[in-house]
């Protein structure tokens, strides 16, 4: 019998293989080559990924920072300012896998080596990573709703078709992990933390243990529509422990005006290539109300004046505007050294606020109100005897009228407080229903698929839908239809 010359040469190579296989792993093994990565090494990237990755610039524009009345899109991105949603092959699926790709999986690891029996263990460790991964996970489903959260961002352990997690079941498991971390992060010992490896803080672990309070402020306060019991409950234990109150506590991302990427602001090259317009509905209220913030938040145009422009305008509409005589973002919100803010003293002292307000703790909600507003004017730069006129003359720094009215001034604030993080502006409409946006009519607006409704979530990608259809399907039986107007579950009062 004759063997094929083929054969016969992947017969030797195969022999040749396997009895020179010690010698070839020696002779290929780069001596200096990284083996393992350690968990700073993975924390630090996960840190920087939540503020400065594809994710957030994402999230921020074309979607949450057009859906918050902020910012108006030119280009494609008009598309999504007029409500429309057929995006799901690629800006939809490249906001979700961003987040997984990114932060998550990088977050995710760390967890799973500081974890008791991890081959990193630390206590104090695990509980940042779950405090980086608690930010992540419920800015992903506040922008789709139900999500691979359980089971997400650990495809390396078998999960290659994840189920999805209803939105009250992450905010409920996000909240008892926050509650879990606040002492360990209070009383903790700061060389066991992340000295060096710390982009937020420089491992000041007071700061984090005020922060994930603070955050677990955030999310009790989103949910108590939705289930008052559990989050008030809550509040009252967040309101027994420290909180961000000043801003050098704040989260923030600090950049330089630099031309290397690393150093600058991320948003500096993203607006950069997409150049949005600041929105004439944040112009108009600012302006109105005598608002310093605004010279911070936008250019004056060629004319030396204010301007923004409406969102959601029809062709024929947009086609009267001049693009020169619309507002920019100022340098603080897009400049190359500009800070990206997650989270603000503002911010809290407006949650605070609103509690108070709703007799949900003591204190008096006008001084945490005008303190929230003083706050927010001194981290943009308006100088103090600015801010502290306003808050002592301007009507529109002292609550009155009714609970429902003053409900309404902290939630513009909020809305205000938390630039630019304007995924929080979005959340903060959805939830409490302030500032309320004016209602699209044809024709000079464009209903999108909405009949001019401000959108509650992102459609989910085609490549979820196609790959991981059973789950999908899962989540849609729990969450309603795959449309941007079905709400989320804290989503109770519009």
């Amino acid at each position: 019998m004759k063997l094929n010359k083929a054969w016969v040469l992947l017969i030797l190579l195969i022999g040749f293989t396997f009895g020179c296989d010690d010698k070839f792993e020696e002779i290929n093994t780069n001596p200096n080559a990284v083996t393992e990565i350690n968990d700073e090494y993975l924390f630090a990237n996960a840190v920087l990924l939540t503020l400065r990755g594809d994710n957030n610039k994402q999230v921020q524009f074309p979607f949450a920072s057009q859906y918050a009345h902020v910012y108006c899109g030119q280009s494609t991105t008009i598309y999504i300012d007029r409500y429309y949603d057929n995006f799901t092959n690629h800006e939809y699926d490249y906001l979700f896998k961003t987040f997984y790709y990114g932060p998550i999986r990088h977050i995710q690891e760390v967890l799973r080596m500081t974890e008791p029996g991890g081959e990193n263990e630390n206590e104090v460790r695990h509980a940042m990573a779950e405090v980086v991964s608690v930010m992540n996970f419920v800015q992903l489903a506040d922008a789709f709703g139900s999500i691979p959260y359980s089971d997400g961002g650990v495809g390396q352990e078998g999960y290659l078709y994840p189920k999805f997690d209803s939105v009250e079941d992450i905010y409920k498991d996000a909240l008892q992990k926050l509650g879990n971390v606040v002492p360990i992060l209070s009383s903790a010992d700061a060389a066991m933390g992340y000295p060096g490896a710390d982009p937020f803080y420089n491992n000041d672990l007071d700061k984090w243990a005020r922060f994930a309070n603070s955050l677990r402020l955030r999310l009790a306060m989103r949910i108590r529509f939705a289930d008052e019991n559990t989050a008030n409950g809550i509040i009252k234990e967040c309101m027994a422990l420290p909180l961000i109150e000043e801003n050098d506590q704040n989260v923030e991302n600090k950049n330089q005006d630099s031309d290397i990427d690393e150093f600058r602001n991320p948003i500096f090259i993203h607006y950069g290539y997409w150049k949005w317009k600041m929105s004439e509905f944040l112009v108009d209220l600012l302006d109105a109300n005598g608002d310093p913030r605004l010279f911070e938040f936008a250019k004056p145009n060629e004319q030396g004046n204010y301007v923004g422009l409406p969102n959601g305008l029809s062709d024929t509409e947009l086609s009267k505007w001049k693009m020169s005589e619309v507002s920019d973002p100022g340098e603080k919100l897009v400049g190359k050294a500009a800070s990206i803010y997650y989270m603000s003293a503002a911010e809290v002292w407006l949650l605070r606020a609103e509690a108070a307000l709703f007799g949900i703790t003591d204190g008096d909600a006008n001084t945490m109100y005008q303190t929230a507003i003083q706050k927010s004017m001194t981290q943009w730069g308006v100088v103090d005897s600015v801010a502290q006129d306003y808050v002592a003359s301007n009507p529109v720094a002292t609550l009155s009228g009714s609970r429902e009215e003053q409900f309404r001034q902290i939630s513009t604030q909020l809305w205000i407080s938390v630039l630019p993080n304007t995924m929080e502006g979005w959340t903060n409409i959805r939830r409490t229903g302030y500032p309320i946006l004016p209602r699209r009519t044809a024709p000079a607006f464009d209903l999108g698929v909405t009949e001019g409704k401000l959108p509650t979530r992102c459609r989910y990608p085609a490549s979820e839908v196609n790959i991981n259809n059973k789950n999908y399907l899962d989540a849609l039986n729990e969450q309603g239809p795959d449309e941007i107007t079905t709400p989320l579950w804290w989503d109770v009062r519009n």
